[in-house]
């Protein structure tokens, strides 16, 4: 009965994977789908890739994700570029979408950091587990 409620409620989530790490972008995309809570998932290898993806599709709800997992470490624009360039253009956005920092980086400074901003939810360490799968899921709830 839970799964089933699970799949009913969470199973449209829209994700965006902001990650340079092909094999990891593989892994959430499987990860989300084995376990219902995500149909489609679109990733992009660098935040300047979704910069350009945001800009095109400011004003359509339907092609702004639920939710974002950005990586810190990614070449071209990283996750801070990412996050500043977001901070000072949401407003721009036809809903504000929360973000989670998905980093393999354990340093103390970059959690706070993360934290500073308001768009961002949490801070996950690296490798997501299906609990944390879960912990996504109830945080954009409630």
């Amino acid at each position: 009965m839970i799964q089933k409620i699970i799949e009913l409620n969470y199973y449209h989530i829209f994700y965006n994977v902001i990650d340079d790490d092909m094999i990891y972008q593989f892994a959430i995309k499987l990860n989300l789908k084995q376990h219902k809570l995500a149909e489609n998932v679109m990733t992009f290898d660098n935040g300047e890739e979704a910069r350009k993806y945001f800009i095109e599709n400011a004003g359509n709800l339907e092609m702004l994700p639920d939710v974002i997992l950005l990586d810190i470490n990614m070449p071209i624009m990283d996750g801070w570029d990412f996050l500043e360039w977001y901070k000072a253009n949401k407003e721009a956005f036809a809903r504000k979408v929360p973000i989670f920092m998905v980093s393999s980086s354990i340093d103390w400074r970059d959690i706070e950091r993360a934290k500073s901003y308001d768009s961002v939810m949490d801070y996950i360490s690296k490798p997501l587990t299906e609990g944390n799968f879960f912990e996504i899921v109830h945080k954009l709830s409630a």
